[in-house]
């Protein structure tokens, strides 16, 4: 026959587990029930193989191997051949020894299957095949092992005929082919536990009999009623209830405690987490650590250029890497599969804790690199300021007049901008977040219009009395809002600046042309290109605002009348 229709006859068969499962179990009934005693009927033992084979969820039967594989193949064709040669042996030896440890085998198999199905159609059918391989094994092979088995001839001749009729029923429950490459087939835990369970139940059926000197049916009717109320306590407990963890979780505890209990390891991290903020001082205090598991002689770690180690240095080891960091666990002995799985995790833990620390830090340097930039933005547009302040002053200077009013007004002038340049140089060479300085409103209100009154600007308003504000804020806000005001005047000469003061709030306005919409929608959110200066100085003013609980706003655009205001937020 062609290779390629059997392996297609394979494919197809595949695609139904439940009718494969269903034809293996037939042919187990069929064997169980005397039909091994026939050498005719012991064949049938070879198709359950196969059946099997199309069936199990271990692993995947449709993987192609190509020719030039030589070695490859050559195994596959050995493994083929010493398979071909058991299942012959097993032929020729078939009894129900041999049976009985197949039905535990494939009883495994199947509750290894049923716990890991999540649809529950399919497990209803798995769990039908279940009952029904007991049946197999409790009825039908076990009373072939031993002679004081004894069942009534006329009650095992009736099971014989009509049990397979239950066969069908598997048929109803569609199922779908187990994804053998995604690990999530076949669950080992359960399927152990399943098989003991079993091994447990045949066990005790025999002993029962033995000890208490009943019947068959009577010990195998009182010990599954034994096995089912052990297994209804059991799964009462498994889950937590009551302030009692259960007994999953303990097992699952018990699992991952191979030396070092997880919970454990998590206090040690956070212990040193919190002790150092230096993400390679955090490592060399936590790594070591790892040697008091006893199967641990010594540890190594690198991180970036930074390399260390405690202990002995051997050649079995376990190694878990993370971009630049690379942590290494060394035994005496090759460790163990389950060793490897548990100090994997142990050590991808350190490595979380390890780069959270080092995020951390380098957020930590980004945000130092942000206070700067924002920093030097400000100090920019105060120094701006400044020297536009300087400039109005030599340009009044050396306008003729009365020497005595020139002198009077540099006398008032130069010692408050020499203050704000000395603030503004300890802005620069400390940055920082905008503090909040608080000054008398009256005395700031007096000052800025001092500061500016050879401006021709209209000034109204007045602070309340004890009214206190932020001045550091206010200044930078109000001569850049200023500034703004008077660079427009040069565009427009007739411009009419005013600014008023009043209830804590400052409204700088002017007279002139309305600002574009779409700058004005983006002007105090975003730096903006404009030539007439309202681009990134009112950006950062309004930052300024934002970080001492004010709000700036452009509360006015239109022709004749453009306004921003500064005010307490909300």
């Amino acid at each position: 026959m062609n290779t390629g229709i059997v392996g297609k006859i394979a494919s197809r068969l595949a695609g139904w587990p439940h009718f494969l499962l269903a034809c293996h179990l037939l042919m187990l009934h069929t064997l169980a029930f005397g039909g091994w005693q026939i050498p005719a009927i012991r064949l049938l033992w070879v198709v359950a193989i196969g059946l099997f084979l199309i069936w199990q969820p271990f692993v995947a039967g449709e993987r192609r191997v190509e020719l030039r594989q030589g070695v490859v193949l050559f195994g596959v064709v050995l493994v083929g051949v010493v398979l071909f040669g058991v299942v012959l042996v097993s032929t020729l030896l078939l009894g129900p020894w041999l049976l009985l440890i197949w039905c535990g085998a494939l009883a495994a198999a199947i509750g290894g299957r049923v716990l890991g199905t999540e649809r529950p159609s399919e497990r209803s059918g798995y769990l039908l095949a279940f009952g029904y391989l007991v049946g197999i094994t409790v009825l039908g092979v076990v009373p072939e092992i031993s002679p004081a088995v004894a069942i009534d001839p006329l009650l095992r001749g009736v099971l014989a005929r009509f049990m397979p009729l239950f066969l069908p029923f598997l048929l109803i429950f569609p199922a779908q082919a187990p994804k053998r490459k995604s690990g999530e087939a076949f669950d080992l835990f359960y399927g152990v536990m399943v098989f003991l369970v079993l091994a447990v139940f045949v066990l005790g059926t025999l002993a029962y009999m033995l000890i208490g000197g009943a019947g068959y049916v009577e010990a195998l009717f009182k010990t599954s009623l034994a096995v089912a109320g052990a297994l209804l306590v059991v799964a009462w407990a498994w889950n937590p209830r009551g302030g009692f963890s259960g007994i999953g979780s303990a097992i699952s505890r018990s699992m991952l405690s191979l030396g070092m209990p997880l919970e454990h390891w998590l206090m040690q991290l956070s212990e040193e987490s919190e002790r150092y903020s230096d993400p390679a001082l955090f490592l060399d205090a936590v790594m070591p650590r790892l040697q008091a598991i006893p199967w641990v002689v010594g540890v190594s770690w690198r991180a970036g250029q930074r390399v260390g180690q405690s202990g002995e240095q051997t050649l079995h080891v376990h190694s878990c890497q993370a971009t630049e960091l690379v942590l290494s666990v060394h035994f005496h002995h090759q460790p163990s599969p389950a060793m490897r799985w548990h100090v994997e995790w142990l050590l991808r833990l350190a490595s979380e804790f390890y780069l959270v620390k080092l995020q951390t830090r380098r957020l930590q340097h980004m945000g130092y690199v942000q206070a700067i930039y924002e920093t030097g933005a400000r100090v920019t547009h105060d120094v701006k300021n400044l020297l536009q302040s300087l400039q109005a002053l030599c340009y009044a200077a050396n306008q003729p007049g009365d020497p005595a009013q020139v002198a009077a007004l540099l006398g008032r002038q130069l010692p408050q901008i020499a203050d704000r340049l000395k603030a503004t140089l300890d802005k620069l060479q400390s940055p920082q977040i905008e503090h909040l300085e608080q000054v008398e409103g009256s005395l700031w209100w007096r000052q800025f219009k001092e500061r500016n009154s050879h401006l021709q600007v209209d000034w109204q308003g007045d602070a309340k009395a004890g009214q206190i504000l932020p001045g550091p804020m206010f200044d930078s806000v109000a001569e850049n809002l200023l500034q703004n005001a008077l660079a427009k005047r040069l565009r427009q000469p007739v411009l009419g600046v005013c600014v008023v003061f009043a209830n804590g709030s400052l409204t700088v306005s002017d007279d002139g042309q309305a600002i574009e919409p779409s700058l004005a929608a983006t002007l105090l959110s975003e730096p903006v290109n404009s030539e007439d200066g309202l681009g990134i100085g009112l950006y950062h003013a309004a930052l300024q605002a934002d970080g001492v609980g004010y709000s700036l706003a452009l509360t006015e655009n239109r022709t004749g009348r453009v306004a921003f205001t500064l005010a307490p937020r909300d």
